[in-house]
């Protein structure tokens, strides 16, 4: 891969959760995202935002992270079409494909202390091949939550 496709960056010093947002900003078809804790309103906003553009937009989420500060509810009740994991026991991704040609990961999840505070890392890929990848496992994963509240 070319340095064009890859870039790494780590957090608190990069900013990670600045990194993920002028990515999805970037998106014009289609976000897919599985986190397991999701508390970064700014993220929240982007998407929200991108949201309005009528875009496919789906999420995954752990469930035993879900509480008043998780974004959880707040995308569900704006219509966008984020489930509960379907895993018995953690979904630990931390994943953003977007447009099915660019995939943001790695061991930040999108909370003020990944952000801020942890030393957590981002990898962003653009990368058809690998994005398709990171589509199967999350079709596989929303699959599997939707089965469950099924």
């Amino acid at each position: 891969m070319s340095s064009r496709t890859l870039a790494n960056y780590f957090c608190p010093e990069d900013s990670c959760a600045e990194k993920v947002k002028e990515e999805l900003k970037k998106a014009e078809e289609s976000i897919y995202f599985m986190t397991f804790s999701f508390t970064n309103e700014g993220i929240a906003n982007v998407i929200l935002l991108k949201h309005l553009e009528n875009m496919t937009m789906q999420g995954v989420m752990e469930t035993r992270q879900i509480s008043e500060h998780s974004q959880f509810m707040r995308l569900n009740y704006s219509g966008i079409d984020v489930v509960k994991d379907g895993n018995k026991n953690n979904l630990h991704h931390k994943v953003f494909i977007i447009d099915e040609e660019t995939v943001v990961t790695g061991s930040f999840n999108p909370t003020g202390s990944g952000d801020k505070r942890n030393d957590e890392n981002i990898l962003i890929i653009k990368n058809k091949e690998i994005a398709r990848q990171f589509k199967e496992e999350f079709d596989r994963v929303y699959t599997e939550a939707n089965a469950l509240a099924s």
